[in-house]
């Protein structure tokens, strides 16, 4: 692997590990927000409750919930969980573009391994033909001993 390579898997293994503490969080949020909506429920349910006829009216106003907090409350509730859901969205983006990066990486480190074993084999040709004896020449030809043919005739 190049040096490009080792930074690139580098990087991804980065924002694979920011990934997955992303997404703890996420769960961690999750669950605060699903307990804070079982006890906006038990709120609202306690408020739809009918109270009991003996107690004084005085009773019933100050301890009944107030439904503009109520309202309130709800509507934190809701915004919490738009921002979850569009964190979960944006999330579920990252992941496919994490996805389509690795893809890229593991195609990319598929050419490479084919190119070098491709390099590796010229090499091993190369190296063969290289040490392969020359087959020596019966008879020398003119180009390659002038003289030596002059004489070799006259003799």
């Amino acid at each position: 692997m190049t040096a490009h390579d080792n930074q690139e898997a580098a990087h991804l293994e980065k924002l694979r590990a920011q990934l997955s503490t992303d997404m703890e969080a996420m769960q961690e949020k999750e669950a605060s927000l699903r307990e804070y909506e079982q006890r906006l429920r038990l709120l609202v349910d306690h408020a739809q409750q009918p109270q009991p006829q003996h107690a004084p009216a005085q009773y019933l106003v100050t301890n009944a919930p107030d439904t503009r907090a109520i309202e309130a409350e709800w509507e934190k509730y809701n915004r919490a969980h738009a921002l979850l859901e569009a964190a979960r969205r944006g999330l579920a983006d990252d992941r496919l573009a994490l996805k389509d990066r690795e893809e890229k990486v593991q195609a990319r480190e598929t050419e490479v391994a084919r190119r070098e074993a491709w390099i590796k084999v010229r090499e091993q040709e190369l190296a063969a033909a290289a040490v392969a004896p020359v087959p020596a020449k019966t008879r020398r030809s003119f180009a390659s001993a002038p003289l030596r043919h002059l004489f070799s005739r006259q003799s």
